[in-house]
């Protein structure tokens, strides 16, 4: 299995494609924001326990 990358660790850095698999912001070409594993998670069981 691969092994998890914290993309905390690109803040700062120049935007690169998959630096932010699990979502983010960029501003002027750097990573401004980062969403972690752990809050993706918790979103993505928000919306599913939404009944429609």
């Amino acid at each position: 299995m691969s092994e998890e990358i914290d993309p905390t660790v690109n803040i700062g850095k120049p935007y690169k494609r998959g630096m932010l698999p699990y979502g983010g912001a960029t501003q002027r070409g750097k990573v401004a924001f980062v969403v972690t594993k752990e809050e993706f998670d918790d979103k993505m069981k928000r919306l599913k326990s939404i009944q429609w």
